[in-house]
């Protein structure tokens, strides 16, 4: 096998579409960009990083009747559309739909590649309720929002329901703009 054209010293195993010949996995990594190597059977979508997105702590949105509010409208219109679907809602579907609004408020993603109906109407849903009861906030102060949901969620799930049981608990489904139904 003839050596990698890029780093000259490892063996060419892949078939590149940028440089001309096969170059080694390595240098396929490090030199792959979405704009030129998205036909490319070696190309994979980078995994965001949500964790590293800014958001509120629990303890700056405990108290803040703005930012609760904000908080229990997102929460308030997963509950709302979990009931619309028969509580079919898992809290990794939950979680899912904060990162895709996530993707959407923070990286500006466009759209959505090949998600689930079930979420996809979740993101509209949610982005509806968004729309309507946080119309006077910036994208910053949206985003740190639904990171710091996101980060409750993941805290308080383990395998089904948790954080959506929680969340029918406490703050109940958004039936209009800032208002909730308290189910018990």
């Amino acid at each position: 096998m003839a050596k990698c054209p890029i780093c000259k010293s490892r063996k060419g195993k892949r078939k590149c579409l940028i440089a001309d010949g096969l170059i080694c996995s390595l240098c396929c990594g490090n030199t792959r960009t979405s704009e030129a190597c998205s036909e490319c059977v070696f190309y994979r979508k980078p995994k965001r990083k949500y964790n590293e997105v800014p958001s509120y702590s629990v303890s700056e949105m405990d108290g803040n009747m703005e930012l609760e509010s904000y908080g229990n409208s997102i929460e308030g219109a997963l509950c709302a559309y979990d009931m619309e679907n028969g509580g079919k809602l898992k809290d990794s579907d939950a979680i899912r739909i904060i990162e895709l609004l996530i993707d959407k408020y923070h990286f500006q993603d466009q759209q959505m590649d090949q998600e689930h109906p079930l979420i996809v109407n979740g993101v509209n849903y949610i982005e509806k309720s968004i729309t309507e009861d946080m119309n006077e906030i910036g994208n910053e102060k949206i985003v740190r929002i639904l990171g710091v949901i996101r980060f409750v969620a993941r805290r308080r799930t383990k395998i089904g329901r948790e954080y959506m049981t929680i969340i029918h608990q406490y703050v109940g489904p958004r039936i209009a703009s800032g208002v909730r139904v308290l189910l018990r």
